[in-house]
């Protein structure tokens, strides 16, 4: 078997991979919102605090893709600079081109959206009940917001490390 096919091999694995991170950050952060909202909960207080980790489970998630994606981007372009099968080169060449254009990003916005999106919701609904519960003054409601803050800006760093990376792996 040759080696271009063996890379092509790699990234179709790396891909699969890559999804099973999609499903288990949508496992982790339902496993946070079931027992942070109380659904799983038979005592007599919600621990609303959990879902402030719902940003961490993200980012963490996001870490991991990240670096698959980076995998696979390194694998691609080893192929359209050496492979020895002309049709995979041209198609790695059409893809680089594709890319650049924004096709291939709709999964990137998926991503990062569901992080931005569960980091929001979930610690947001608990803010709002540790308001309620203890008030603007409370010392709960003010660390809360700094691990809810915290959890964004991770999501948000990482997504920008893994975008500088990417250009890095472009112009080597």
């Amino acid at each position: 078997m040759s080696t271009s096919i063996q890379l092509k091999q790699e990234i179709n694995q790396t891909l699969s991979e890559l999804h099973d991170f999609a499903k288990w950050k949508l496992i982790a952060v339902s496993a946070l919102a079931a027992v942070g909202l109380g659904i799983s909960h038979a005592g007599p207080s919600i621990p609303y605090w959990l879902l402030f980790f719902a940003p961490f489970a993200c980012a963490y998630v996001d870490l991991h893709s990240y670096q698959y994606l980076l995998r696979i981007f390194a694998l691609a372009k080893a192929l359209r600079e050496h492979a020895d099968d002309q049709l995979l080169q041209d198609y790695e060449l059409l893809c680089e081109r594709l890319r650049a254009k924004g096709y291939f990003g709709i999964g990137m916005y998926a991503q990062l959206g569901s992080s931005i999106g569960f980091s929001i919701l979930l610690p947001g609904f608990a803010l709002a009940m540790f308001l309620q519960q203890y008030g603007v003054s409370s010392a709960f409601f003010w660390i809360a917001g700094v691990i809810w803050l915290v959890g964004l800006m991770s999501i948000l760093g990482f997504a920008s490390m893994f975008n500088r990376k990417i250009r890095l792996i472009d112009d080597d």
